[in-house]
């Protein structure tokens, strides 16, 4: 699993939709960067990604609120499958620490402000 730790570039997203699995949240999000380039925003949206331990308070968000992802991990690991080794067609996105960015000691006040993220997402 790489593991995604505290930095000065932690990941903001915006919260669609977060479902209450009990023990664990799975919530649809988007993320975006500034393409240096062209200087215009590249979406990209996440479905399914687990919000686990203290981050299960993400229950408690509205949906289209911007969030800072603290410490995280992805992983493609395999598993058994009618007694095969397979592996997932996608990564899997773990959440383990999660703030507001207001909130965020790392925040620079000169960061470019994301674009608006429209209402339809393709989820």
């Amino acid at each position: 699993m790489l593991h995604l730790g505290k930095s000065e570039y932690d990941q903001s997203a915006f919260v669609w939709e977060i479902t209450d699995k009990g023990s664990y949240a799975l919530v649809k999000m988007s993320t975006s960067r500034k393409d240096k380039e062209s200087g215009e925003y590249i979406s990209s949206n996440w479905s399914f990604v687990r919000f686990v331990g203290k981050a299960k308070n993400i229950t408690e968000v509205e949906p289209k609120t911007r969030i800072v992802i603290k410490s995280g991990g992805i992983s493609q690991e395999p598993y058994m499958k009618d007694g095969e080794k397979t592996y997932p067609k996608n990564p899997q996105i773990v959440v383990f620490a999660w703030d507001y960015p207001e909130d965020n000691p790392n925040r620079n006040s000169s960061m470019d402000t994301p674009p608006t993220v429209e209402d339809d997402m393709p989820f």
